[in-house]
């Protein structure tokens, strides 16, 4: 795998708050003009029951939404699936829509129930096929041991689940999955996933860019470092 290679190609944020927002008409209207407000633009807007969703497809697609799930939970989720700018624009712009979202529906003792993030890439390989740099090189597998399926392979990978630390302030489950790309195959395909499951405290800030930098840190140093061998 060639790390310098590495293409984010989705990156998404999501928490679950409380107290729930109200969601009707007028919130609605106040938060498409704080989303303005703070620098952000839409095209346009999709309001199914219990949520309101602003997107925006130039220069880079952007979904923002506001959840109110029962019986008393909210939802604040920010994503772009098809990511085209920089990660750190994708902060930027998180740090936006969640100022918005505070401004409207204020609350100062809104307590994070559980936070997760998740960070897909793709990496050009050293070999024809990704599957095979995996097995062969990675995991010192020799090719002839997957003659038993009697198909030629066209792709996989590994899949690991981490649990929080003993000794975590924050715990955090982590999610890695590195596999061949399906759609190229010459390219490997690998998603982090960050799940924070302890509640903060009331009146605690979101922290995007501390959680998008760390889950983004883990993929530069570990999740390379494994996949390349070096550790």
């Amino acid at each position: 795998m060639k790390p310098h290679s590495r293409k984010i190609i989705h990156v998404g944020i999501n928490f679950l708050t409380i107290p729930a927002p109200v969601l009707n008409n007028q919130s609605s209207l106040l938060f498409q003009q704080a989303i303005i407000a703070n620098g952000l633009e839409y095209i346009r807007t999709e309001n199914p029951k219990s949520q309101i969703t602003l997107i925006r497809e130039e220069p880079s697609l952007l979904q923002i939404s506001v959840s109110s799930l029962e019986p008393q939970y909210g939802q604040v989720l920010v994503v772009a699936p098809n990511l085209k700018c920089s990660l750190d624009l994708f902060i930027q712009e998180t740090e936006a829509a969640l100022k918005a979202f505070e401004s409207v529906w204020i609350s100062p003792n809104r307590q994070i129930i559980k936070c997760d993030s998740t960070i897909r890439d793709l990496y050009e390989t050293t070999s024809q096929h990704a599957f095979q740099e995996l097995w062969e090189k990675r995991l010192g597998q020799p090719s002839q041991s997957l003659a038993s399926f009697g198909r030629p392979i066209r792709g996989g990978g590994l899949r690991f689940v981490m649990e929080p630390l003993s000794n975590e302030e924050d715990p955090v489950q982590i999610e890695v999955k590195i596999e061949s790309f399906l759609r190229d195959t010459t390219k490997i395909f690998v998603e982090t996933q960050f799940v924070w499951l302890k509640p903060t405290s009331p009146g605690v800030s979101f922290n995007a860019r501390e959680r998008l930098l760390l889950i983004n840190n883990y993929i530069e140093n570990q999740v390379n470092a494994f996949i390349t061998g070096e550790i």
